[in-house]
């Protein structure tokens, strides 16, 4: 919605040009990836440090579920890309052809490329299933098999 408000925004002052577009969402867009890509790597450095301390509690109720979250995170950035990929798209189309004709003021642009309900209803189960995962994570006999692989791994 940012992108959008700062292209209209452009858009109506009449000085918006093709390469300031592609600046726009391309900055925008660099923002969404690099946090999409940052926490992953924050959720790793965060497990290796738990299991470094030894702290099981930290480690299950903090660490991996926030790795988890990060990486969801990371996969809806990339869905998020496609969605500033086509917005470009629209914003150029229109750009041109406004520009040839002198006004940028009279167009109008409309988006339609919204989820559908079954694509919400997918990532409304897609979370559903994660909390529940995370929940299972907390049983008393995922620790004890946590412990079980600990004490193989250290012979």
């Amino acid at each position: 919605m940012w992108v959008k408000s700062t292209l209209d925004k452009r858009f109506n002052e009449n000085n918006l040009t093709r390469n300031e577009i592609s600046k726009i969402i391309d900055k925008w867009s660099g923002i969404v990836d690099g946090i999409g890509t940052a926490l992953p790597l924050i959720g790793a450095a965060i497990i290796l440090f738990t299991v470094g301390l030894g702290n099981e509690v930290l480690f299950l109720h903090f660490a991996i579920p926030f790795e988890i979250k990060s990486l969801f995170i990371l996969a809806i950035a990339k869905l998020i890309e496609s969605a500033f990929d086509d917005m470009e798209i629209q914003y150029l189309k229109y750009a041109k052809d406004n520009i040839n004709e002198g006004s940028l003021n009279s167009s109008k642009i409309e988006f339609v490329n919204l989820p559908s309900g079954a694509d919400i209803k997918e990532i409304n189960d897609l979370l559903k299933n994660w909390n529940e995962t995370v929940d299972k994570m907390k049983d008393p006999e995922f620790s004890k098999n946590l412990e079980t692989i600990k004490k193989i791994v250290n012979k």
